[in-house]
Parts: structure tokens; sequence; C-alpha cells
């Protein structure tokens, strides 16, 4: 199989590999490494309605859970969907399943966090993940 590297300033990086599947919600674990970690009540069931009705509406991210059982994932991404789809009695979710690694998805993380608050707190969470 042939990969085209991408070069990305002074290094090449491979190309993202991902594919879309509807995974068991017993299958995926929160990451302990989420900088988010306060979800309001009230906006969750309102977003479980919202998926009752319509269905979860973009897939979220994880990845192979790290030295984890075989068909286990990490949550990357979207946690409120999780949540929310879990309140709503769903079985399954549509997820993003990407191969990264512990920093990569620390990355992407803080990137989801400062996306979602677009505040100050998202920049003192990514000083907070830059000095650990």
């Amino acid at each position: 199989m042939n990969a085209t590297m991408v070069v990305s300033g002074t290094k090449a990086v491979p190309p993202v590999v991902s594919s879309i599947q509807d995974i068991p919600l017993a299958k995926i674990r929160e990451s302990k490494t989420n900088p988010r970690r306060v979800f309001d009540d009230t906006k969750l069931a309102e977003l479980a309605e919202n998926i009752r009705q319509h269905g979860v509406l973009q897939p979220i991210l994880v990845r192979p859970l790290p030295d984890g059982e075989a068909g286990m994932y990490e949550l990357v991404a979207g946690a409120r969907r999780f949540r929310a789809s879990k309140l709503s009695k769903r079985e399954s979710i549509p997820a993003t399943v990407r191969e990264l690694t512990d920093a990569q998805a620390l990355e992407l993380q803080v990137i989801e966090l400062s996306v979602v608050r677009n505040s100050f707190l998202c920049w003192a969470a990514a000083r907070h993940v830059i000095h650990m």
C-alpha cells in the first residue's frame, strides 16, 4: 500500500486515516485527559431530546483504546453528544475512528474545547496542557 506524505514545515506528516462507524455506546470509554469537566444537565437533556427526534447529526471522534481490549474505544471529541446519546437511550453512535497518539488526542481535545467555549478558559486549559 502506498502512503502519501504531506510536508508540514520541516517534517513529513502521514495522511490522516479514519473511518466512520456506528459504534455501541458500551464500547466507548470517556477520556481521562479531556479538559472539559463541566456539563450543564439542562442542556444535555435538551440535546438528548433532539437526538431522540433527529439522531446524532455529527459523528463523535474516537480512537482505539490504548492498551485496552480489542474493539474498545476512547472518546476524543464529542463528549456532549456521547452523554446525550446515553441519556436518550441510544444503543450506538456514529463515530469517526482515527489512530491517534496520546499527544494528538490531547491536542484535539484542547482544540475542541477552544471551539466550543471560545473563551479565555480554553487558553488557560491549553497552557495547562503545555506545561504538563
